[in-house]
């Protein structure tokens, strides 16, 4: 034969080329068909889930400011001159606390003449309560200077919360709007105190949102990769027309000291199943006749149809066609099909 292609003109070194690739061609061959035949034979690796019972959770993702529970701005209750700035933003302040002060010598406040008249009627008052211990005049002229005492004693005490603005209970004072020689306006914001031993965050929802929601229902708020836990602690029933949303009130404990006004994430739970059938979502398939998904049945695989009912991020819950003890097909099942030879590897 080589004799004869030589006389043809084929040279050797073609005809060793066709031989070598003719004989590659018939080893892929057989190597395909044999992996057919030993998947056949023996049946295709796969990885089996146990189903078992598990927790299932839906959450409405938002973000929102946190705050204290309780924060106030405190406002001037009259105009004129800041005399003294005694605290700073991150400062600790008791109830009463004076942490502003006005001059004494405002032209309205009066606080002198204020002053006098509260200290001679209480002077009077203690005169009079002697005399009246001692019988010496009437339960009736008593009450008149008691009277005009405890009327001196609340203007004064009013003049000097305006001119020596208090904080309104304990709390962190949270920001500062003025400097010793500013002048004010009445009503002009002085300061921020808050509580902040306990945070809130007020989110807002849609109408068909705030109708998934409940008070006391849980949730997660996120902030710098950490989670804390809290609940929903009020929720509009009407809707907030600058917002066109329901306002959703969160609170959650500051276990870490957080800081008022910062942005965080929040989920509110709004569906849960303590004992639920749960398949992620790459294991659920779909044709003409609803979803299904594989089970190991002996050595062989079942099509096995289900229903679904919520589902959250790559999870899906299965409320029929599923029950505890079946063993779901998680790895190898894109290379299956109904009544498939598997393997079970682990």
């Amino acid at each position: 034969m080589k004799k004869l292609l030589k006389l043809l003109g084929f040279p050797l070194m073609v005809l060793s080329l066709l031989f070598s690739v003719n004989a590659c061609g018939d080893e892929k061959t057989e190597e395909t068909k044999s992996m057919e035949q030993l998947q056949a034979e023996n049946g295709v690796p796969v990885v089996l889930k146990e189903i078992q019972p598990e927790s299932f959770s839906k959450y409405l993702s938002f973000y929102g400011t946190a705050s204290g529970k309780r924060q106030t701005t405190v406002g001037a209750m009259t105009g004129g001159r800041i005399e003294k700035v005694l605290i700073k933003a991150g400062d600790f302040v008791k109830k009463d606390q004076v942490v502003i002060e006005f001059p004494d010598d405002l032209p309205s406040s009066q606080i002198e003449q204020a002053k006098a008249a509260y200290e001679n009627s209480e002077k009077t008052f203690n005169r009079m309560k002697k005399l009246l211990e001692a019988g010496e005049t009437s339960q009736s002229n008593f009450d008149n200077v008691q009277t005009q005492y405890l009327v001196n004693k609340r203007n004064y005490e009013a003049l000097k919360q305006i001119l020596y603005v208090q904080a309104p209970y304990d709390g962190t004072v949270t920001g500062v709007m003025v400097n010793p020689g500013d002048g004010v306006k009445a009503e002009a914001p002085l300061f921020t105190v808050a509580n902040l031993s306990t945070m809130k965050v007020k989110v807002w929802v849609s109408d068909k949102e705030n109708a998934q929601i409940r008070k006391g229902a849980n949730a997660i708020i996120s902030y710098n990769g950490k989670e804390y836990s809290g609940k929903v602690s009020e929720k509009d029933i009407s809707m907030d027309m600058m917002h066109q949303a329901f306002g959703v009130e969160i609170e959650f404990a500051n276990t870490d000291k957080l800081p008022s006004g910062i942005t965080v994430d929040v989920k509110i739970e709004v569906y849960k199943n303590n004992s639920a059938v749960v398949i992620t979502r790459n294991l659920l398939k779909k044709d003409n006749t609803g979803n299904y998904v594989y089970l190991a049945k002996g050595e062989n695989v079942s099509k096995t149809y289900v229903q679904t009912g919520e589902d959250y991020s790559i999870y899906y819950e299965i409320t029929s066609g599923l029950k505890i003890g079946d063993k779901l097909i998680t790895k190898g099942n894109e290379r299956v099909e109904d009544g498939s030879k598997i393997k079970v590897i682990q």
